[in-house]
C-alpha cells in the first residue's frame, strides 16, 4: 500500500513538474488580446419635451438626426431601422441595473436584408449602467442601407432601465410593438 501511494505521489510530482514546461501543458504566453468596443465616459441625453413617454418599457422618439429610445425594467430589446445620414452614428447611452455585481451592456448594430438582418462584423459595442452617460460611435456604415441596434444586458435575472439616442440619421422607424425582441 505504502509502494502504491508513492508512486501516485511520484506520478502526480512528474505531471505538475512537466506542466510547469513552456510547450507541455503550461503556457508562458500572454492570452490573446481581445479588443472590446467600449463607450467611454461622457455626453448628455435631453430628452424630448414631447411625444416619449420616458416612465413606458420601450419607447422611442424621433426628433431631427436622432432616435431617442427609453428602456424601464428589461434585458433585451431593439430599436426600429433607421438609414445613416452618413458612415457613422453616435450612441449615447445612460442606465442603471437592479443587479449589484453586474454592470455591463451592450449595443449591436445590425443591417437589414432581404427577408431578415445580420450582424454587422465589429457591430457590438459595451456601456457600462451605472447612471453615467457614455457615448460611442459605429463607421463604416454603408450609405443608403437600413440598420437596427440592439440592447442587450447578460444578467440572468436582472433588469436594467435607462435610455440612448443614436445620432446621425437621415430616416428612422419608430419602434414596432411585434418587434421589440433582442437582436
Amino acid at each position: 500500500m505504502k509502494r502504491k501511494n508513492r508512486f501516485l505521489a511520484l506520478a502526480l510530482a512528474m505531471v505538475l513538474a512537466l506542466s510547469l514546461l513552456p510547450g507541455c501543458g503550461g503556457s508562458e504566453e500572454e492570452p490573446e488580446a481581445t479588443t472590446k468596443n467600449e463607450a467611454q465616459l461622457g455626453g448628455s441625453i435631453t430628452w424630448p419635451e414631447e411625444g416619449l413617454d420616458t416612465s413606458a418599457t420601450l419607447a422611442s422618439a424621433i426628433v431631427g438626426d436622432t432616435l431617442y429610445m427609453v428602456f424601464n425594467g428589461v434585458q433585451a430589446r431593439t430599436s426600429g431601422y433607421f438609414t445613416p445620414a452618413g458612415d457613422t452614428i453616435t450612441i449615447t447611452s445612460s442606465a442603471t441595473t437592479t443587479s449589484e455585481t453586474r454592470f455591463a451592456y451592450r449595443v449591436t448594430l445590425w443591417k437589414e436584408t432581404y427577408g431578415g438582418r445580420e450582424y454587422v462584423d465589429g457591430g457590438t459595442m459595451y456601456f457600462t449602467a451605472d447612471g453615467e452617460c457614455r457615448t460611442g460611435t459605429f463607421t463604416g456604415l454603408e450609405a443608403g442601407a437600413r440598420y437596427k441596434i440592439g440592447l442587450a444586458y447578460d444578467g440572468g435575472s436582472h433588469y436594467m432601465s435607462g435610455g440612448l439616442t443614436i445620432a446621425g440619421l437621415a430616416q428612422a422607424d419608430a419602434l414596432e410593438d411585434e418587434d421589440t425582441s433582442a437582436a
